[in-house]
């Protein structure tokens, strides 16, 4: 194997929404600091792929980009394999998520604290300001686009309230224009990534490895030494001064932790893994919303919606309980026009997201190869309750779609055909959001894999930084928490080594 040319003082792995936030900030606190960002994907230069509008079409027609994870049978969905999309490339999941910038809700992080003091709303409240800074989120301008403007018209029939700014207003509760991240508007809107807006080529003290996959993490006893990785065929070893920060996100850093010698230690055995401490929870704890689907087709005569985002620029919060105090629904809505869409070019969908789902999974390793991928089992609709939650989102895109309203642009619903059993509707094309979070849960108790400081229990030199720490799942897309934690999880280190 070889060894690395130089020492670092800090690993960062993974390219991706966390790390490159990280390698900047630590790369910017100290000029002197020699960091490592090592990536398993490549650095992507096609523009298409930059296209928010082409974003169905890059998913299907680029899986280069993809890691190609898919769940075991999930019994509750007909025993269908979902497969669960995340981008391996230099940006991470930035690009080819659906690029919208939702924080989550006051009272998520208020939960959030009560578990892991430290990461309370007040807390968080200053790092997401900070990375507003850089990624410039953009409010969509709607006033002029008459689908929009019906759509919010039938939000507020079904008895929603307008909430235009649900980022900062105490509760998410009700329709407003989504909020977009990382996107530039030049002559047309650009999709950008945490990689080329955090990581600017001022950063000399960061070198950057791309195409490289880490097999695992070195230990000396319980402290991190470093980070073996492949690169063409060839093994090779960086040594690590200070810190391991594990960014690969919530499926593959509780892989690489496996296999590293962190986690439970009757599964590490199977395998013949060197337990380098015993974390059973590595690979716990998987949390993942899923999404209904309510269709409607569009007259012929009627001029389909076109638009220049990921998605229909317009979102609905919901709850379950139909109160503004308990927001678990996050509905977006899509037209037939995105390219790529899987759906009629003639029709409009509304997608309640649910949120708070009760069922948890798991992460665990197919074999000692890292090269396997892990076995995914998010056990959806596991727990009882959560098809009636299903259900209820499902009713409130069927019901929004159908108000008076929105009758100009509604021919008829198609999906679920007006009769249909919900259940069963539910059971045969519920899927997953790309939410994935919590399997390397951050808490004060002994069995969580993190602290709050974001260090890994029983071993010193490294820590997880991505939205596997999610302590509770949150009303929200994972992608503005995960910055937030990174910018807040940089911090705590920079704090640790210049205090």
């Amino acid at each position: 194997m070889a060894e690395a040319n130089s020492m670092y003082d800090y690993i960062v792995i993974g390219g991706g929404s966390a790390g490159s936030i990280v390698a900047s900030k630590l790369a910017a606190s100290d000029s002197n600091a020699k960091i490592l960002l090592i990536e398993a994907g490549k650095l992507l230069l096609n523009p298409k792929m930059y296209n928010p509008s082409d974003w169905f079409e890059v998913l299907q027609q680029h899986p280069e980009i993809d890691w190609g994870y898919q769940s075991v049978p999930q019994k509750n969905l007909n025993s269908r394999v979902i497969m669960l999309p995340q981008a391996k490339a230099l940006g991470g999941c930035a690009l080819h998520n659906a690029m919208v910038y939702v924080r989550g809700g006051r009272s998520d992080f208020d939960k959030w604290g009560k578990v892991a003091p430290g990461w309370s709303w007040n807390d968080v409240l200053p790092h997401f300001e900070s990375i507003e800074q850089i990624i410039k989120v953009l409010v969509a301008k709607t006033d002029h686009l008459n689908f929009i403007n019906d759509l919010f018209a039938a939000a507020k029939q079904y008895g929603l309230p307008e909430n235009p700014n649900y980022n900062t207003s105490e509760s998410q509760y009700g329709y407003a224009p989504f909020q977009f991240n990382n996107i530039r508007a030049l002559s047309k809107l650009f999709r950008e990534t945490t990689f080329n807006t955090f990581l600017p080529a001022v950063h000399t003290n960061v070198t950057v490895i791309a195409e490289a996959l880490v097999t695992k993490i070195r230990f000396n006893n319980t402290k991190a030494i470093g980070v073996e990785y492949v690169q063409k065929n060839e093994k090779y070893f960086a040594g690590v001064r200070h810190e391991v920060v594990l960014s690969a996100g919530a499926i593959a850093s509780p892989k690489i932790l496996m296999l590293s010698g962190i986690g439970d230690e009757t599964e590490l055995a199977k395998f013949d893994i060197p337990v380098v401490v015993n974390v059973p929870e590595v690979g716990k704890n998987l949390h993942d919303d899923l999404f209904v689907s309510a269709g409607f087709s569009i007259p012929e005569d009627k001029d389909v919606p076109v638009y220049s985002y990921s998605l229909a620029p317009a979102v609905i919060f919901g709850s379950t309980e139909n109160s503004s105090s308990v927001v678990d629904i996050e509905c977006s809505v899509g037209v037939g026009t995105l390219k790529g869409f899987p759906g009629p070019k003639n029709s409009f969908w509304l997608w309640p997201n649910v949120m708070h789902l009760k069922s948890k999974g798991t992460i665990t390793l197919r074999s000692s190869s890292p090269d396997q991928a892990p076995l995914v089992d998010p056990k959806y609709l596991t727990v009882p309750g959560d098809l009636q939650s299903c259900i209820t989102a499902l009713q409130l895109g069927i019901d929004i779609g159908n108000q008076s309203s929105l009758g100009q642009w509604r021919e008829k619903q198609i999906a679920p055909e007006p009769g249909t059993d919900l259940e069963s509707y539910i059971r045969e094309t519920a899927n997953t959001t790309q939410h994935y979070c919590g399997t390397c849960r951050m808490g004060i108790d002994q069995s969580s894999v993190v602290d709050t400081k974001l260090k890994v229990r029983g071993v010193s030199g490294l820590h997880v930084i991505d939205a596997s720490v999610f302590p509770l799942p949150i009303t929200a897309n994972t992608a503005a928490a995960t910055m937030m934690i990174a910018d807040k999880g940089a911090d705590i280190i920079i704090r640790s080594y210049h205090n």
